[in-house]
């Protein structure tokens, strides 16, 4: 990594530290997940305070320090958090969502633009007051689950292997995908998905973005499928997010 760079950047993390330090956990375009301090951001007319908010995104000069921690120099807004992410307590807790699950599955250091885009995206559309953030955060969720590794079975029983009927089903996050009705019983736990649900959740599999952006989705279609994506990354992270237990909280 060069001695300075400059770089595009979303802030997923922030921490105060000292007196007037900030720690970021920040994730650049070019340079994937890094770790930055910002010196003196909490100070008092600070011109870089706003740039280091959560979900902010900022062009960052960003240099090398002492230790793992890069030196923010410089940051210059790019576009701030939308709107909506500051007066939505439920949309801001999705957010988080987007934010804790990205730190956590991207090891530092090594770009994606995709995976930048990606978060970049669903924030955008987590703040516009004209969608549903579950839906925003259902398709974020699907696409780094199956980064991963563990796309789901969606075409056969993950049980007996025979291929699914158009009928309903239920999907098992211990066993991978969806179960058969004559499976259902191994899985206690199992979320029974009605036709409809197994179509979206095979149109969110394939990453078709462009089909699912046009599908029209109910509240109880899109309650299963965060249901389902809860379950996942409970299982596949071998513990909750603290966001998503925020957010439940506020649902609640």
């Amino acid at each position: 990594m060069p001695g300075s760079f400059t770089d595009e950047g979303i802030v997923l993390r922030r921490v105060n530290y000292g007196e007037a330090d900030r720690i970021l956990t920040v994730l650049t375009r070019g340079h994937g997940k890094v770790g930055v301090i910002a010196r003196g951001v909490r100070k008092a007319g600070s011109r870089m305070a706003a740039q280091t908010d959560l979900f902010e995104r900022s062009r960052m000069q960003l240099a090398e320090g002492r230790g793992e921690l890069l030196v923010l120099a410089q940051a210059q807004r790019s576009s701030g958090p939308p709107a909506g992410l500051a007066t939505d307590a439920r949309r801001s807790a999705c957010a988080a969502v987007v934010a804790e699950l990205t730190d956590r599955v991207l090891e530092g250091h090594l770009p994606d633009e995709a995976v930048f885009v990606l978060v970049a995206e669903s924030l955008d559309e987590l703040g516009d007051p004209e969608r549903d953030p579950r839906r925003a955060l259902v398709w974020f969720a699907r696409q780094m689950i199956d980064r991963l590794g563990y796309a789901p079975e969606l075409q056969r029983c993950v049980s007996c292997s025979r291929p699914l009927a158009e009928e309903p089903a239920a999907f098992s996050a211990a066993g991978g995908g969806l179960l058969c009705p004559d499976c259902r019983r191994g899985d206690p736990a199992a979320i029974d998905c009605p036709v409809r649900v197994i179509k979206v959740l095979r149109v969110a599999a394939a990453g078709d973005a462009a089909t699912w952006t046009r599908l029209r989705l109910d509240h109880d279609a899109l309650a299963t499928l965060e249901a389902i994506i809860e379950r996942e990354l409970e299982h596949h992270l071998d513990r909750r997010l603290r966001s998503w237990e925020v957010l439940r909280a506020l649902e609640r």
